[in-house]
């Protein structure tokens, strides 16, 4: 599902594109469309539930460094404590059978250590998971502030978070950014050049003639995006072995072979979220391919010479 929101003021200040899991007819007729929603949180929470991208919120780093430091300081001077206590304990005894030990200061200060650590350890390990989140889309965050500023629902002050883009981040499962980049453009492109194609836009969430929403499995957009995308896809493998098929120059093949690797792993790395590695795997495939249509080429030329 994709939303766009059209302010009343501007046609500039457009909802971007959100994306969703597709849903069933029969859910989304009895879906309560987000207007029917009293203003304010009921009908901002709505806005975002109907939405999974749209799930975000702030990872609070700089508050979240802040307690790391203290949590961390807190366990060192404890260490600090304990080491002492254990240098200038005068019966040596007690440090060798923890069961006979009756040094109530080491004792308390090893009940503090236990607690401090246990409350330290929690909090790197949600600390961790906070920053693995995936960062929120500018486009999801601008959507949101165009809604927001569209109907005043909220109060700015309580909506402010949204402005602090580099700490925001997404609860929702990472998604199809190739596809979704597709459906942003083609969408754009509809709303802005052909306003006679809002009939392709559901009214089943939102009622807002502002808002414009479509449902992924059973549009045209997603359609065309879809279809779009496996011709691009089609004509980056493909182009380069036909040209190489076409030449009889090994230089020309090579060098269309460096040139075609070049632009698949800049249209990999741009559209997908793919890592360093799978980018290295993904190229070395590519290039063997065209390599193997390369050398195979050049030897049928070589035969057809020969005869």
């Amino acid at each position: 599902m994709h939303t766009f929101y059209r302010s009343k003021t501007t046609l500039r200040r457009s909802c971007l594109p959100i994306r969703e899991p597709a849903i069933a007819p029969s859910a989304t007729k009895s879906t309560k469309s987000i207007e029917k929603y009293r203003a304010g949180y009921p009908r901002y929470s709505a806005l975002i539930s109907a939405h999974e991208p749209w799930f975000i919120c702030r990872r609070f780093q700089r508050l979240r460094a802040r307690l790391l430091l203290l949590k961390q300081d807190r366990l060192s001077v404890l260490e600090t404590k304990l080491d002492a206590i254990d240098e200038n304990d005068t019966r040596p005894l007690f440090l060798g059978v923890s069961r006979l030990d009756r040094n109530e200061e080491r004792i308390q200060v090893i009940a503090e250590i236990d607690a401090a650590m246990a409350s330290y350890d929690d909090f790197v390990v949600r600390t961790n998971r906070m920053l693995s989140l995936d960062a929120a889309s500018p486009k999801d965050m601008q959507s949101l502030r165009n809604w927001l500023s569209g109907t005043r629902s909220v109060s700015k002050a309580e909506t402010a978070y949204l402005n602090h883009d580099r700490e925001l981040a997404c609860l929702a499962p990472g998604l199809d950014s190739a596809l979704l980049r597709f459906e942003n453009w083609i969408g754009h492109v509809l709303i802005r050049f052909f306003p006679r194609s809002q009939a392709l836009f559901s009214r089943d969430i939102s009622t807002n003639s502002h808002v414009y929403i479509w449902s992924n499995s059973r549009s045209m957009i997603n359609a065309i995006a879809r279809a779009s995308l496996l011709f691009c896809i089609t004509l980056l493998l493909l182009m380069p072995v036909v040209i190489c098929n076409a030449s009889s120059s090994f230089k020309v093949r090579m060098g269309i072979v460096s040139l075609s690797t070049i632009l698949y792993l800049t249209v990999v790395s741009t559209l997908t979220r793919a890592k360093t590695m799978e980018l290295t795997l993904a190229g070395a495939t590519y290039t063997t391919v065209l390599i193997v249509f390369v050398t195979g080429g050049g030897a049928a030329s070589i035969q057809q010479r020969g005869n």
